[in-house]
């Protein structure tokens, strides 16, 4: 065992090796972001990833996708929209919403996150066979449904 899993040893639980996976990757692609040029952080790229997905999505649907709160989409989207790849558009019915676009930069930006994003998968993979893959996805899918069915259970009690 080298030193990095030795002092890991104590902490083989699910939610810490999640965590610090999920870290290690956000580090990673800021590292590559900066070697390649883009000038994004993960925030950023985030919300241009979710706008690819969801052409037209609100900011606070967008909030409520990312897990953040509506305000600091808006200040995203005006970093965003002050570059040039992504603008507001306002909805058909309703003018309290604004919509969200990818620009044509922003399509090209999008591009190099998916780049950037298969390299950390592929550094985050070394080793690990296509079997193994599959059934660590398939374990991770079924957990975020369990823990979703349990959200879902608590609200229509609470209701």
């Amino acid at each position: 065992m080298n030193n990095n899993q030795t002092s890991l040893a104590g902490r083989r639980t699910l939610g810490f090796l999640l965590r610090e996976s999920s870290r290690l990757m956000r580090r990673r692609f800021v590292h590559h972001a900066r070697r390649t040029g883009l000038q994004l952080n993960l925030s950023e790229a985030s919300l241009l990833w979710q706008v690819l997905h969801e052409p037209g999505i609100s900011q606070s649907g967008a909030a409520n996708l990312l897990d953040l709160e509506t305000i600091s989409v808006v200040r995203l989207v005006d970093s965003l929209e002050h570059a040039g790849l992504l603008e507001r558009r306002p909805h058909p019915t309703d003018r309290r919403i604004r919509m969200l676009w990818l620009t044509e930069a922003g399509e090209s930006a999008v591009g190099q996150v998916r780049r950037i994003n298969e390299i950390v998968r592929r550094e985050a993979l070394v080793g690990i066979s296509k079997a193994e893959q599959d059934q660590a996805l398939d374990t991770l899918l079924a957990m975020r449904t369990n823990l979703l069915r349990a959200a879902e259970a608590e609200t229509s009690v609470a209701a």
